[in-house]
């Protein structure tokens, strides 16, 4: 808490911006978000002075508030970024002209800012926050020193930011939400939404069944991540035998008609998108205390039916199995009462006062229930990979906590490298889409691979240097899995991290996978 924070809602903030160093940075990803940047901070302040919230907040009440009293921008302005200089005076900014000082085109507006953050620091205002845009972790010692002072900190994350640089922060915009939401430049889905509208819809007898085999399937835990869906939908011999995704053309498409035609449910975005239940109506509340009485009986009920399950089965039994057998045996009162209550089969069976059963679940296991006194418990998907490699998974931990490298598994990786150059042979790279798109494509194949982690891989292969080239000239998967090898290299080496040669073999069995075979 700031021991010397204003009683208002607002924050008091001054705003520092290495013009530079984040229109160069955004032009690397996307040349219509650093045009955006440039020639209308109007839109990007304001998202900031409102909280940067997303645009599904509604509620608008809880939300944190800037006035931004300070405005200070630092660009060269010779050359062709002299040009924007208008549109920052024009948004009431103190533009402050660092031309080139060295051959190398270095300017100085590092040091410029520096001196009057602290000059800031001691101002007669006292200002709760101070906003630095600029990826140079430079700045790190000038964190460290507003952070004693009791100061709240906010830096942009647009490229691969040292850890340490983050860590110095009270909070770090990343990428994604500055470029969507503060620049308003989002990710494209006209296409497959039009190829969706002109392809023959599956029958609505099967999209119903499949609308009821997700909802049973949210009911049981409560939520059903993207990566999961492909399995429940294998279930039908219709959508096994068909193609194009029944004619929606892709997952996102057909689980946004299921969730159309089934009331109850809802499909939240995310990292990782899922498939929750809608709010519940609150019940009435003269009938309060017979739907407690029959809550009870039910889910005593249904734990005995469970009880009886597991009883039966050699091994572990999976949950939505489980909950299967539990709704043909007791009824679709079990679903029609939100498991008795309990909102989810899951938080149902956590409730459960007995011994012999337990649960687990978690992003890599589909969840199981199983009895401890009888049963192994169930491992993820991919426990054992560390296991067999402890050098390189105590190697992974280390280059994941100091550069922030995604922990992936080498198959994850080289899924992501294969689907990249996939969607590149089908449209021009761009960073928000083609990440969306990406992570779609993997989570279509089983795989939870957040948007975030994408993200990262493909910001690092830009900056090891590599061009994306137009859709008729796809890259190759272990092309792009050799630049981002190369780009974690260099992070370490910022990051002071030195790797034997022994170290390096394992970061290519870990980063290349079987795409360090390729040759190249």
């Amino acid at each position: 808490m700031l021991t010397h924070s204003n009683t208002s809602a607002d924050l008091k903030s001054a705003l520092f911006v290495d013009f530079d160093n984040i229109y160069l940075g955004l032009r690397d990803i996307d040349p219509n978000a650093a045009e955006v940047f440039a020639t209308e901070p109007g839109r990007w302040l304001a998202w900031l002075e409102k909280g940067m919230p997303a645009p599904d907040q509604t509620n608008g009440a809880a939300q944190l508030r800037r006035s931004i009293l300070v405005r200070r921008c630092y660009l060269n302005p010779t050359g062709a970024l002299g040009r924007y200089r208008p549109h920052f005076t024009r948004s009431a900014f103190s533009v402050i002209d660092c031309p080139p000082l060295t051959a190398q085109a270095k300017n100085s507006a590092d040091i410029h800012m520096v001196m009057d953050v602290l000059d800031t620091l001691e101002h007669r205002t006292h200002f709760d926050e101070f906003i630095i845009l600029s990826g140079d972790s430079d700045f790190t010692p000038v964190l460290l020193r507003l952070r004693a002072h009791d100061r709240r900190t906010l830096i942009l994350n647009l490229g691969l930011a040292a850890e340490a640089y983050k860590a110095a922060s009270t909070q770090a915009i990343s990428a994604d939400a500055f470029l969507e939401d503060g620049l308003g430049v989002s990710a494209g889905v006209a296409t497959d939404v039009a190829r969706a509208a002109a392809a023959p819809p599956a029958a609505a007898s099967i999209l119903d069944a499949m609308a009821q085999a997700l909802y049973t399937q949210a009911a049981t835990n409560g939520e059903v991540p993207a990566h999961d869906l492909p399995a429940i939908f294998k279930e039908f011999p219709e959508f096994r035998n068909g193609r194009n995704w029944l004619g929606y053309f892709s997952l996102r498409n057909l689980t946004g008609e299921l969730v159309r035609r089934q009331p109850g449910l809802r499909l939240v975005e995310g990292d990782i998108w899922r498939v929750t239940l809608a709010a519940a109506t609150p019940a009435r509340p003269e009938a309060a205390q017979p739907a407690a009485t029959l809550d009870t009986a039910l889910r005593d009920q249904i734990v005995a039916v469970v009880q009886q399950v597991v009883a039966a089965s050699p091994e572990p039994v999976v949950l939505a199995k489980a909950a299967q057998l539990v709704i043909e045996r007791v009824g679709t009162k079990v679903l029609e009462t939100r498991w008795a209550g309990a909102g989810s089969f899951g938080a149902l069976l956590e409730t459960a006062a007995s011994p012999r059963l337990k649960i687990v679940t978690g992003a890599e296991t589909p969840g199981h229930v199983y009895d401890p006194t009888r049963h192994a418990a169930p491992q993820p998907a991919h426990a054992g990979a560390a296991d067999q490699r402890p050098d390189t998974a105590t190697l992974e931990r280390r280059i994941s906590q100091v550069t922030g490298t995604p922990r992936l598994t080498p198959q994850q990786y080289t899924l992501v490298f294969n689907e990249i150059a996939k969607d590149l042979g089908r449209s021009a790279f761009d960073l928000n889409t083609t990440a969306k798109s990406v992570r779609d494509q993997c989570a279509e194949r089983g795989e939870a691979i957040a948007r975030a982690n994408v993200s990262f891989i493909l910001r690092g292969i830009i900056y090891a240097g590599f061009k994306f080239g137009p859709p008729s000239e796809p890259p190759e998967p272990a092309d792009l899995a050799r630049a981002f090898r190369n780009n974690v290299v260099n992070l370490c080496h910022a990051a002071q991290l030195a790797l034997t040669e022994e170290e390096l073999a394992r970061l290519d069995q870990w980063i290349l996978g079987d795409l360090g075979k390729a040759p190249g």
